[in-house]
């Protein structure tokens, strides 16, 4: 039991040691030198992370520019970001070919208007229910409700093969009705040709023993 208590509090620990180890410093080009930025890795594609970034950034009235493939929302006013008012840059790229799903973002805060002057960081902005455990939950979301409008979209085109699939059997059945009608129609005919050629060939006989006679 003790064994297992301990086992499970280094599970906790090693968790919550990782959920805070997800963000950490580098540094990228940026305007042709490097710059020390923010880091996080997201298990989502590139372009979900980024619709959601731009989601929670337009919760607080913030719509981003482009600047050689960055975002930037100017003028950023938001504790949960930064203590004073800020332009914050985000970048996101998938993080490899081999791990399309799996997104890089990297981001940084400027003084307004002068991206060469960096601005700190708010103290809960890189915890896990701050600015970086938010994109992730967001991205997170984002990515459900595509999974389920794309899993309603194949479940309308499963539902209606099935129904043209129920049309076509009775489009089917009536066809066959249809051939057994006339089947039984020739059948019929049949029988009555049968019995129209038997009457003629007695006339032709009857014919032949005349002539022979």
């Amino acid at each position: 039991m003790m064994k297992n208590l301990l086992l499970l509090l280094f599970i906790c620990l090693f968790t919550g040691t990782h959920l805070h180890a997800q963000v950490y410093d580098s540094q990228v080009e940026f305007n042709k030198a490097k710059r020390s930025v923010k880091t996080m890795e997201v298990s989502q594609g590139s372009d979900i992370v980024e619709d959601a970034i731009k989601s929670k950034m337009a919760k607080s009235g913030y719509k981003p520019s482009e600047s050689k493939g960055w975002m930037v929302f100017k003028n950023v006013n938001d504790p949960e970001i930064s203590s004073e008012t800020c332009d914050l840059y985000v970048k996101v790229e998938r993080k490899s070919r081999k791990e399309k799903e799996n997104s890089v973002v990297y981001f940084f805060v400027s003084k307004p208007g002068d991206n060469v002057t960096p601005v700190g960081f708010a103290d809960n902005m890189l915890v896990t229910d701050g600015f970086s455990g938010q994109v992730k939950a967001q991205a997170d979301a984002a990515k459900l409700e595509k999974d389920i409008a794309e899993q309603e979209e194949t479940v309308r085109k499963t539902q209606k093969k099935y129904d043209d699939l129920v049309k076509e059997q009775s489009s089917l059945e009536k066809k066959i009705q249809d051939l057994q009608a006339d089947l039984e129609k020739n059948k019929k005919k049949q029988e009555e040709q049968s019995q129209e050629a038997e009457n003629q060939r007695k006339i032709l006989d009857q014919l032949k023993s005349r002539r022979n006679g």
